[in-house]
């Protein structure tokens, strides 16, 4: 008999929501730190990107906050949050904090967010009123807090997603600044007087990642919380729902072969694509253009709320692909996604993870498909073997190219002629075949 939301013993408020969203049974990350966080225990949680992590965190928080709310009262004093939630980027902030509002109300529970990009008007609009969960990113929060804009003494529960990311070098003194400035003055119930009573009187510390480095795991097992590893079955593989295509070509036909993709496609099918550097998003976008399709890019060299104009346009409904670099390989939930393209590898094998996580994700239904493009030069063999090795599992297919060696031959002098007609080498390539489509 497969298991319930209920049988987990979430609150009816928490389960009304659920039904609502045709969420009935939970996923194997679900089910794995529902009752070890409703206990209290500090834990690692580790499992796939699109598996549902944020929900596997936020309902028991949620009801923890509740069971604290019903005994201390509510929380009367304006950024002063029972529970923060550190996340890795702006967009994944407003994204994770859409799924927690969207439950929070079953509770009676408030949900505010600061990060990044923020305007001084909007960072105090989210903070006039009282909460009890508050979203940011590391260095928002901290900047706060050294301001004593945002007192974070009362603080049960901190949950640190994408901990891979906000735990590497480059963010980790902002983290564990924010984590170190959380300590429960007060713990009521057994099972949470217990934990306080052995880390310490720390907040119950909560990670979550899709992959987990090793100076990652070695800081968490150092750190006085002494979080329980709890790693679901799938961990550090891609989604057996998706397929995964190495496109051997050179660095020169990248434009054309991702034109081609484009086209083989059917109607309607939509994706996202992944460049290492802003410039090269950029000069994919100018080039797709050109082959007369259509293009929405979004990087960290755009401004916030021009970021968030593209995302929104994409997710009406405009564009066929969506390219931008690391930057959207977290947080961007987008549904009906039906490829991925790789126009690079990425420099870490660990963002293969997260890029891919865009498909392959959990829904309603259960885990929708699709295909993952990897453009692969021959400088990229090394890397792509340090990531097959650890995106272990998922459907590959390494042996096939996307068009045969005779097929490339034929598109690569048809090209040759395309540039003979327009006289010259000076001007860019365009596919006549594609162009207008």
């Amino acid at each position: 008999m497969s298991q319930t939301f209920h049988s987990l013993g979430l609150l009816p408020g928490l389960i009304r929501c659920l039904d609502e969203a045709r969420l009935t049974e939970p996923s194997p990350v679900q089910r794995l730190c529902i009752h070890a966080i409703l206990g209290g225990a500090s834990c690692l949680c580790l499992a796939p990107t699109g598996s549902g992590k944020t929900l596997a965190y936020g309902l028991p928080v949620l009801q923890r906050l509740r069971a604290i709310e019903d005994a201390e009262g509510m929380v009367t004093v304006s950024a002063r949050p029972r529970a923060i939630v550190l996340t890795a980027t702006r967009e994944l902030v407003v994204q994770t904090e859409k799924v927690l509002k969207g439950v929070a109300h079953g509770v009676k529970l408030r949900v505010r967010s600061v990060s990044g990009g923020q305007t001084p008007s909007d960072t105090r609009k989210q903070l006039q009123t009282p909460c009890e969960v508050l979203i940011a990113n590391p260095q928002r929060l901290r900047a706060l807090v050294e301001a004593d804009t945002i007192d974070l003494s009362d603080v049960r529960v901190v949950v640190v997603d994408e901990a891979d990311t906000l735990l590497d070098f480059g963010q980790r003194a902002d983290t564990v600044a924010c984590i170190d400035g959380c300590s429960a003055v007060t713990r009521l119930g057994g099972s949470a007087a217990t934990i306080a009573g052995e880390s310490g009187g720390r907040a119950q510390l909560v990670l979550v990642s899709a992959t987990l480095p090793e100076p990652i795991r070695a800081w968490a097992n150092s750190r006085p919380e002494k979080p329980t590893m709890l790693e679901a079955k799938d961990s550090h593989k891609a989604p057996a729902s998706i397929v995964i295509k190495n496109v051997r070509l050179r660095w020169t036909e990248k434009p054309d072969v991702a034109s081609d993709i484009l086209v083989a496609l059917k109607d309607g099918a939509r994706g996202i694509g992944f460049t290492n550097r802003r410039e090269t998003a950029d000069e994919v976008a100018a080039a797709l253009t050109e082959r007369g399709h259509s293009v929405i890019v979004v990087h960290g060299g755009w401004l916030p709320r021009e970021r968030q104009a593209a995302l929104k346009r994409f997710r009406a409904g405009e564009g066929r692909i969506l390219l931008t670099t690391e930057l959207g390989g977290r947080g961007l939930q987008i549904p009906d996604l039906a490829f991925v393209l790789n126009y690079d590898l990425p420099e870490r094998p660990s963002e293969y993870l997260h890029r891919i996580g865009r498909i392959g994700r959990l829904g309603p239904d259960g885990t929708t498909g699709g295909t993952v493009y990897n453009f692969i030069t021959p400088n990229d063999e090394a890397k792509l073997k340090e990531i097959e090795r650890m995106a272990r599992g998922g459907r590959l297919d390494t042996g096939e190219s996307l068009h045969s060696e005779r097929d490339r031959g034929a598109q690569r002098e048809a090209r040759a002629r395309t540039r003979e007609v327009k006289g010259g080498d000076g001007e860019r390539r365009t596919d006549r075949r594609v162009k207008g489509r």
